[in-house]
């Protein structure tokens, strides 16, 4: 029993987290705004980069 509410309780909380996600940075883009801007375009969102070569542009 327990893993079927695992398996329906999974997606509910990955979209929960990814709108939190996107409130607090368009929270942080209002306190901070251009600071904060160049901070998110070398900082991915979710999967960090796994090489110290130079940042990708993140996908908007």
């Amino acid at each position: 029993m327990a893993t079927i509410l695992t398996l329906v309780m999974f997606p509910i909380l990955v979209w929960m987290y990814v709108r939190l996600s996107k409130a607090e940075e368009r929270d942080a883009l209002a306190e901070f705004s251009q600071a904060y801007e160049e901070y998110r375009s070398r900082t991915p969102a979710f999967i960090p980069h796994l090489s110290s070569d130079s940042p990708r542009p993140r996908p908007r």
